[in-house]
């Protein structure tokens, strides 16, 4: 008799085994490889070419300041905060506004841009017709035909995303603040746009993430290198058959530090949006 109510117990505990143990494998698969570009960051040349777990047998806290003074690390650092943040802001900017179109006009021409959208999502971008077209627009290897395409890039996915949440909103919010007097503007950056404040910042982490660790559009549409971002600064650690190992761990290292501060600051936010999402009416 006292072995059936043990049993919901027993199943309770492996559950909760199982559970823990996957969290691990997962911790240790997303943290290993963060450990070894740390602990590798801290190496001399030698020792950091065998790329091992292994801490370091003598601290080099210096790469961090061979690779601020001699990688030209403060420009690149301001480039990096120019570009990502006019790519974010110009993404969120026109994402919102094409979604609170879409989502509140439903009609063939909303219906065909959703769509287009779409296709956008598995499209591949090309790198020839777009650096063509830069050219004959006269913002070849220029910060504004980066963000412009970085900004581009983003559009299908972040616009979708925005009108999944519009479509939650009641209308009646909108129908009162146009009985009141409102324009579409006006309603829209009064009204609605304050009410996507967990879809943005959603946003926002999403995108300020993807322009800061850009690589490609960089590396094909900036040719001059005092332009590049600070991801791009791996290769000033680059001989002629090999990688100063420590320096570019390094070099990594204080390139995700941004990212990971603005994804920690706005952690909370992604949180209360994607309960507040699927909560509403």
């Amino acid at each position: 008799m006292s072995s059936a109510p043990a049993r919901p117990r027993v199943r309770k505990i492996f559950t909760a085994l199982a559970t823990y143990g996957l969290a691990a494998l997962v911790a240790v698969v997303f943290l290993a490889p963060l450990y070894l570009v740390v602990m590798t960051s801290l190496k001399g040349t030698t020792e950091a070419g065998s790329m091992s777990f292994a801490p370091p047998e003598n601290w080099h806290f210096d790469n961090y300041l061979t690779v601020i003074s001699t990688g030209n690390a403060l420009r690149a650092l301001g480039n990096s905060v120019l570009i990502a943040a006019m790519v974010t802001a110009g993404t969120i900017l026109a994402c919102s506004l094409a979604a609170f179109v879409i989502a509140r006009r439903p009609g063939r021409i909303s219906g065909g841009v959703y769509s287009y959208l779409l296709s956008g999502l598995i499209a591949p971008f090309a790198f020839i017709p777009a650096i063509r077209l830069l050219q004959e627009i006269g913002l070849g290897g220029s910060y504004i035909g980066l963000i412009l395409t970085d900004i581009a890039v983003q559009i299908p996915f972040i616009t979708l995303t925005y009108v999944g949440f519009i479509r939650q909103l009641p209308r009646e919010i909108d129908e009162a603040a146009l009985l009141d007097g409102a324009g579409s503007l006006r309603l829209f950056f009064t009204i609605v746009f304050p009410l996507l404040r967990p879809v943005t910042f959603t946003a926002l982490v999403l995108v300020f993430t993807y322009a800061w660790n850009e690589f490609q559009n960089v590396l094909f549409l900036i040719p001059d290198a005092d332009r590049w971002t600070l991801p791009m600064t791996v290769f000033t650690f680059q001989t002629t058959h090999s990688f100063d190992y420590g320096l570019v761990c390094a070099n990594l290292v204080l390139t995700m530090l941004p990212v990971v501060a603005v994804y920690l600051a706005a952690q909370k936010y992604i949180v209360s949006g994607m309960v507040a999402g699927a909560v509403k009416a």
